[in-house]
């Protein structure tokens, strides 16, 4: 399954939607989460998002620019004893739910809370089962999944899987933050396990930490900080990850991190390198019978660019029809062991297809 990289708009508090957009198509991410978006905290109550037009117009932006809004981040958490505190919570996270079915959001990502006084860590995580089971159903209908994501009082992979299985619900799954993680040294090696096919995006963030105390030293960009995105890319790979690696670091409050237009291609690099790097595989012999006769395929798709123009001097062309890239030689292929006549019998059969095709204009 293919792993994509997004960004989301924590890393860009300045731009608005059209320039999200924008720089995501010009940079090749395939999607963005959208949160705090100029000084808008709450999305439902943006100014650029307050009628079906409005909302219209924002999905046909991404869609024209080839970029998905893959989730929406709500701010609001249910841990309050306060009935009337959780209902707000409840209420806007419903608001967050329905904007997303509108913008064609596959999810909302929600946070698990902090802690209440001298609570139990359980017990917190505990009252917020019953209406994340609610909320969970709900998005479920509306063809949203909530994302269940640590925090800084709840850093745990155990803290997330403690409420994602106590919901027990497909319309509630997992986001994961390794740096969260790694501030209490629950690290990628025990998380991902932990968590594994319930992960649905991974918050790409960075940071470091003092080698002798562990204490968090502040954030980095991807790849300069402690977070082994190498080790973690390849533990996701094998609990078959298939969702979002999501850069995300707080810009708005850190003013040392350098601009999104240095940040995002640089961190782009770094994740798309790791996650199209295949290890070879080991064998104890100078030649492996059972040896597969094709390459590994990797686990990431490049995103062509939306109206890019064509490359010159390829060595392939693109199919007009399927959009499928078609050899330009005409000597054919032979796998490895197969028979070389029979090979040049199918090109020669694949020649008079496309011959009687191209007579017939189509």
């Amino acid at each position: 399954m293919a792993i994509k990289v997004g960004f989301s708009t924590s890393v860009c508090p300045e731009w608005d939607i059209h320039d999200i957009a924008t720089k995501a198509n010009e940079y090749g991410f395939y999607g963005v989460e959208l949160g705090t978006v100029r000084d808008e905290i709450h999305l439902p109550d943006a100014e650029d998002l307050q009628e079906d037009k409005d909302t219209d117009a924002v999905r046909k932006l991404f869609e024209d620019a080839s970029v998905e809004i893959v989730s929406i981040e709500s701010k609001y958490s249910l841990e309050a004893k306060q009935k009337n505190v959780q209902k707000r919570s409840f209420d806007r996270t419903l608001e967050n739910i329905a904007l997303a079915e509108k913008l064609g959001c596959p999810f909302v990502r929600v946070p698990i809370g902090k802690r209440v006084g001298r609570e139990l860590a359980d017990a917190t995580l505990a009252r917020q089962i019953p209406p994340l089971s609610e909320l969970a159903r709900i998005a479920a209908r509306h063809g949203v999944t909530l994302l269940a994501c640590n925090t800084a009082d709840f850093a745990s992979s155990r803290d997330v899987w403690f409420v994602v299985d106590g919901v027990s619900h497909p319309g509630l799954r997992a986001a994961w933050d390794p740096v969260l993680s790694l501030a209490v040294k629950d690290y990628s090696s025990l998380a991902v396990p932990r968590l594994g096919a319930r992960i649905k995006m991974v918050m790409a963030n960075d940071a470091a930490f003092d080698p002798d105390t562990g204490a968090f030293d502040g954030f980095r960009p991807v790849g300069e900080g402690d977070v082994d995105f190498g080790f973690t890319t390849d533990l996701l790979k094998g609990v078959l990850f298939g969702g979002y690696y999501m850069l995300d670091w707080p810009k708005a409050h850190v003013d040392d991190l350098p601009s999104p237009d240095d940040a995002l291609p640089a961190a782009l690099r770094c994740l798309v390198d790791r996650i199209k790097h295949v290890e070879p595989e080991l064998t104890a012999y100078k030649k492996d019978k059972y040896a597969p006769n094709f390459s590994a395929a990797v686990a990431y798709v490049e995103r062509k660019v939306a109206n890019a123009p064509a490359v010159e001097g390829a060595e392939s062309t693109e199919s007009a029809s399927t959009g499928v890239a078609e050899p330009t030689s005409d000597k054919p292929r032979v796998a490895k062991g197969a028979d070389p006549k029979i090979a040049a019998l199918v090109a020669e059969a694949v020649k008079k297809v496309r011959a009687a095709r191209a007579a017939k204009g189509g």
